[in-house]
């Protein structure tokens, strides 16, 4: 009887892990990625997932770098790659070598199904699509800088001779790094504080397109401050995008269009609100005009012209009045001035015999009490040199220092002895 062989962990795992190899070799696979992340190394780990199973994928640094941007959770892809076995884990993995869309099925069966769940939830509704406020004076567009849509889109803003102000963020519009590059577009437009975002791309099948069709840029768009227009494709293409923007145009040549009937019907707008303006103050002018010419003719009537001669003969009566008064107060002032002159006479020749003889009085008691007529009849004034003070009595005498003695025609000093 034969035996069943048995394998270790690791034989088992290095024999599946040729098995799966020499089975499946280089494989393609679909799905929706999830788990995206990068780690230290530079290496990239994520899982594929449909409806009902999950597949652990991972992408080496050196692979990894070939990619513009970094694909994001939600997107659609087609791996290429190996089946590899991971042994310290015993999971198998797809070992990627390069990312591109999905296919046009799996596309397809994804957007309508991402469509249903926007539109569900509001993304779509016209009552939260926000109007265009004119005028439109600077517009940031996002497209690729290479694209023929920029071209058409600036040739026809240029035929309409439109003064717009036009900012351009450059994206990739097509591939797996389209998406974050879209995103991260839509939210730096706000920095340039335009007053709308044209987002645009010629058209192409559903793979080409398909950027306009990931839920992160739906979002986005949702999410912008500025009203955002979408001219995604040809008229018959319809995008996830142009559900959720503000406004659609069919392709970038119509918005381009669509930005210069706007500019043209605010030109019109102003040029009417303009002569409206210029009516309406040449009718309130005339208005004025009339209501000056009746104010003049009133004041004509009652003007004070009128009574002019009137108040120049009252003015006369006045000024004649006037003079006569002033003459009889001055007459009747002159009187009394001479009237109170001949008192001030009299009262002052009263009054300088009254003054003489009191002075003649006040003479003689200043005569007698003249200290120098006492020294005229002999006596003498004596004072302390120093201190001159009157020594009246001997006891006043200065023990020390010499004494004054003022005479009738001068003084001299004289040393006392003891």
């Amino acid at each position: 009887m034969n035996e069943r062989p048995v394998y270790s962990v690791t034989q088992l795992t290095e024999e599946i892990a040729g098995l799966l190899s020499d089975r499946f070799g280089t494989i393609s696979v679909e799905g929706e990625i999830s788990g995206w992340k990068v780690a230290a190394s530079g290496h990239a780990y994520f899982t594929l997932k449909d409806e009902k199973s999950l597949l652990k994928a991972v992408m080496w640094r050196s692979r990894l770098e070939r990619l513009k941007s970094a694909p994001m959770d939600g997107q659609l892809v087609r791996a290429t790659g190996s089946i590899t076995v991971y042994p310290p884990r015993g999971e198998y993995q797809l070992d990627v070598t390069t990312l591109a869309q999905a296919g046009a099925g799996l596309l397809q069966q994804r957007f309508e199904e991402l469509k249903k769940r926007l539109q569900a939830e509001g993304l779509f509704d016209l009552e939260r699509k926000r109007v265009t406020a004119l005028p439109i004076r600077r517009v940031v567009v996002i497209t690729s800088p290479a694209a023929a849509a920029l071209r058409d889109f600036l040739r026809t803003l240029e035929h309409y001779e439109t003064a717009l102000e036009v900012l351009i963020i450059p994206v990739r519009v097509q591939g797996i790094e389209a998406p974050p590059e879209i995103v991260f577009a839509l939210e730096q437009a706000p920095r340039f504080e335009p007053d709308l975002v044209v987002l645009t791309r010629g058209g192409g099948s559903l793979e080409d397109l398909w950027a306009f069709n990931e839920e992160a840029v739906a979002r986005a768009i949702a999410a912008s401050p500025i009203p955002v227009l979408s001219a995604v494709g040809h008229e018959v293409d319809f995008t996830i995008a142009d559900f959720v923007a503000d406004l659609r145009a069919s392709t970038p040549t119509a918005a381009a269009g669509m930005l210069a009937g706007w500019e043209r019907e605010t030109r019109e707008r102003v040029e009417e609100i303009r002569d409206r303006l210029h009516s309406a103050f040449e009718d309130f002018l005339d208005a004025l005009r009339e209501e000056l010419e009746a104010i003049q003719n009133r004041l004509h009537a009652r003007s004070p012209l009128v009574f002019v001669p009137f108040h120049r003969q009252r003015i006369d009566d006045f000024l004649g009045r006037g003079e006569q008064a002033i003459r009889g107060a001055l007459r009747a002032e002159r009187a009394e001035l001479s009237g109170l002159a001949r008192r001030l006479a009299s009262e002052a020749r009263l009054d300088r015999v009254r003054w003489r003889g009191e002075v003649d009085s006040l003479r003689r008691r200043l005569a007698v009490l003249d200290p120098r007529a006492t020294l005229r009849r002999g006596f003498a004034l004596i004072e302390s040199a120093l201190e001159a003070r009157p020594i009246r009595v001997l006891a006043e005498v200065p023990v020390k220092g010499d004494i004054r003695v003022q005479l009738a025609d001068g003084d001299f000093l004289a040393t006392p002895k003891g």
